[in-house]
C-alpha cells in the first residue's frame, strides 16, 4: 500500500511544463506496479471525472501562471527576485496549510531535514531556470525546451549510480520529443533560430529537475514509509 501511495503522489507532482508526449513518456517510465489492480478495490478506484477536472485545472493554472509570470518579468526586470518571491509564497501557503491542520505537518528530524536539502536545492534551481528562461525569451520557446525534460531524466538515470534502466520503448519514444524540439527551433526562411540564453536557462531547469528526481526518490520513499513522519 505504501508503494501504491508513493506512486500516486509522485504522479501528482509532475512538472507543469511538459507537453502531452512528455506526459506519456513519464507515465510509461513510471508505470504502476503489476499488483495495482489487486491492491486497489473497486470502492477505492479514483474517479475518472475527478481526474479529468484536476488535469484541466492543472493546465489552466499553468497557462495563467505563464502569462502573469511573463508580464511580471517584463515589468520589474528582476528575474531571480521574481523566482525567489514565488518560492516564498509557496512556503507561506504550506505554513498556512500546516498551521490550520488541512495538511499534516511533517515530523522531521535534523537528519531528515539534512537529507532534504539537496532536493530543495535542485527544486529551487529548476524553478529559477524555468522563470529565467521565460523572462529572457519567448514563453513558447521555453516550453519547447522544457519538453525535453524526460530526455534529461533518462540520461541522469543512467549515468548516476545506481543506474535506473528503463524499457527500450521508453527510450525510443524520446526520439520524437527531441526531434520535435529541433523542428520547433527551425523557422521558415531563417533556418535554426535559438535564443541561447533562454536555451541555457531552460536546460539548467531540466537538469536540476532530473537530479531532483534522481536523488529525491529514495528520500521521499523512506519518509513516506515512516507513518510517524
Amino acid at each position: 500500500e505504501i508503494e501504491l501511495l508513493d506512486h500516486q503522489r509522485s504522479h501528482s507532482k509532475i512538472a507543469p511544463h511538459i507537453d502531452s508526449i512528455s506526459l506519456y513518456i513519464f507515465c510509461l517510465i513510471h508505470k504502476p506496479t503489476k499488483n495495482y489492480s489487486r491492491i486497489m478495490s473497486k470502492s477505492e478506484a479514483p474517479s475518472s471525472m475527478k481526474l479529468v477536472l484536476l488535469v484541466v485545472a492543472w493546465y489552466g493554472g499553468n497557462t495563467f501562471y505563464n502569462i502573469y509570470n511573463k508580464k511580471s518579468s517584463n515589468m520589474i526586470h528582476a528575474h531571480w527576485f521574481l523566482a525567489a518571491v514565488q518560492l516564498v509564497v509557496g512556503i507561506g501557503i504550506s505554513a498556512v496549510l500546516w498551521g490550520t491542520g488541512i495538511r499534516k505537518m511533517p515530523n522531521l528530524s535534523s537528519a531528515d531535514i539534512a537529507s532534504c536539502i539537496p532536493i530543495g536545492l535542485f527544486a529551487c534551481l529548476a524553478h529559477g531556470g524555468s522563470v529565467l528562461a521565460a523572462a529572457v525569451g519567448a514563453v513558447s520557446f521555453q516550453q519547447i525546451v522544457k519538453a525535453c525534460e524526460p530526455a534529461f531524466a533518462a540520461v541522469v538515470g543512467i549515468i548516476i549510480p545506481p543506474a535506473d534502466i528503463k524499457p527500450m520503448l521508453a527510450y525510443l519514444m524520446l526520439i520524437p520529443i527531441v526531434g520535435g524540439v529541433g523542428l520547433a527551433c527551425v523557422k521558415e526562411g531563417k533556418g535554426v533560430e535559438i535564443n541561447v540564453e533562454a536555451f541555457m536557462y531552460a536546460s539548467m531547469a531540466n537538469a536540476a529537475a532530473a537530479l531532483k528526481g534522481k536523488f529525491g526518490s529514495s528520500v521521499t520513499k523512506s519518509l513516506k514509509a515512516d507513518a510517524s513522519k
